[in-house]
C-alpha cells in the first residue's frame, strides 16, 4: 500500500494537486495523510469552507481505498456523513483514515482531520461500493 499510494500521490493531479495531498504513513488500519488548504479555499470568515474538508476526507479515505487494494478497486460512495467540531484555519492539516470494515460490496471508512495543534476539526463517516478498476490497455 505505501509504495503504491506514494507513487500515486509522488505526481498529483486532478482534486489531489488541488489539495496538495500527500500520504506519510500506515500503521495497522489506520492511514495519515497531510493535505494543505489556500485563499482558494476559504469562506468568508477566513477559515477552510466545510465542503473543501468534507472534499479533502473524501478524497483521503478514498486513496486509502485505493491503495488498500493496489488500485484494482475504488470506492465509489453512497454516503458522506461530516461533523464539524471547529473552524480550520487555512494552510496544513493532517488527516487520519481508519477502516471500519470493508466487506465484499461495502466498505464503511472513518475520515478525522486535525489542525496544526493536533486538535479535531471533522470527522467523515464515508460508505461506498466496491467498483472494480479495468486493467488500462497500452
Amino acid at each position: 500500500m505505501k509504495d503504491f499510494l506514494k507513487e500515486m500521490l509522488g505526481n498529483p493531479f486532478g482534486i489531489n494537486e488541488f489539495l496538495n495531498l500527500k500520504y506519510l504513513s500506515s500503521k495497522g488500519e489506520e492511514h495519515y495523510f497531510s493535505v494543505t488548504f489556500d485563499e482558494s479555499s476559504m469562506n468568508p470568515r477566513g477559515f477552510v469552507q466545510g465542503g473543501m474538508i468534507t472534499a479533502a476526507l473524501d478524497q483521503a479515505s478514498s486513496m486509502a481505498f485505493i491503495g488498500n487494494n493496489n488500485g484494482t478497486a475504488a470506492p465509489l460512495s453512497t454516503d458522506l456523513h461530516t461533523l464539524f467540531h471547529r473552524s480550520l484555519p487555512l494552510g496544513e492539516a493532517n488527516i487520519t483514515v481508519k477502516f471500519i470494515k470493508i466487506g465484499r460490496q461495502i466498505a464503511t471508512m472513518e475520515a478525522r482531520i486535525f489542525d496544526k495543534n493536533e486538535k479535531l476539526v471533522a470527522t467523515l463517516m464515508h460508505t461506498a461500493v466496491n467498483f472494480s478498476i479495468p486493467k488500462q490497455e497500452d
